[in-house]
């Protein structure tokens, strides 16, 4: 973010193309602070901090490929996730980021009035193999099952695997509305997760869930980038796109109303707390 005000303070007279890396980085940078001051006078705000301290350690590949154990980047969903579960005003139990043992699902959610909880088992996915896919289902699945949460649901950040997609990045150009990209990203994500149970068949996949906590869906979590015109002042800007959606992947443990309510409540958080 710091490199997009220098360049623009200059006089940046460029394409956003060329400063694409930088605003990738950037906006994801603002969001997450965003986030932060949003919780951090909270009492379980220092469930946070061991996460935060691993972000500390080295760079976060947001938008070239990672090192081989990319650890950083791969607990920045779990934070984020909880952050927004904090805000929201839920409890949380927030799996250590290096002290785990792997089993419990990463986030779990309670309310005082509610006597269900919820487990979010966050995977990041940067491998376009759909065995890959599958692999991560089996494993939140099997997380959710063992933990205390009465209901659960596996949560796929597609992120790596959206960032160089051109129907979300208008190359030489600018979407006339931010919803066009938006609905590409919904698409995307539906599209990959699809094709597990395209490759699988659909008993194969209603027999992972049966019998299990974990709900019959896959939440899938993207952030991207676009270029649009601005709904108000009519100027392009970059903005950045933040896309929770749900796909059904088995007939197994439709989504409670109770769980329901909670991701919209989350995706709502995520697109309106936009920092001080």
């Amino acid at each position: 973010m710091w490199k997009v005000l220098q360049r623009v303070r200059a006089g940046f007279n460029g394409s956003p193309d060329e400063l694409r890396h930088e605003y990738t980085t950037g906006l994801a940078a603002h969001d997450l602070a965003a986030k932060m001051l949003d919780v951090c006078q909270l009492p379980q705000f220092a469930d946070l901090v061991p996460h935060l301290d691993l972000l500390t350690k080295g760079a976060i590949h947001l938008t070239e490929m990672p090192p081989a154990y990319p650890d950083g980047y791969n607990k920045l969903i779990e934070l984020y996730w909880a952050s927004l579960c904090l805000g929201a005003g839920l409890n949380i139990e927030l799996d250590h980021p290096i002290e785990s043992d792997g089993r419990n699902p990463d986030v779990i959610t309670s309310a005082e009035l509610r006597r269900s909880k919820h487990g979010y088992a966050l995977k990041t996915v940067r491998s376009s193999h759909t065995q890959n896919m599958l692999d991560h289902l089996k494993k939140g699945i099997e997380q959710i099952e063992v933990s205390s949460s009465t209901e659960g649901i596996v949560a796929f950040n597609l992120t790596p695997r959206l960032l160089q997609e051109h129907s979300i990045w208008p190359h030489d150009g600018c979407f006339l509305d931010w919803n066009m990209p938006a609905a590409a990203v919904v698409q995307g994500c539906a599209r990959m997760v699809d094709q597990i149970v395209i490759d699988n068949g659909r008993p194969a996949i209603d027999a992972l869930f049966r019998g299990k906590k974990a709900t019959g869906s896959v939440l899938c979590l993207a952030f991207c980038p676009t270029v649009a015109f601005h709904p108000q002042t009519g100027k392009q800007v970059v903005m950045p796109l933040k896309v929770g959606t749900v796909v059904p992947v088995s007939h197994e443990n439709p989504l409670s109303d109770a769980f329901g309510t909670e991701l919209t409540v989350l995706n709502h958080m995520m697109q309106t707390t936009l920092g001080r």
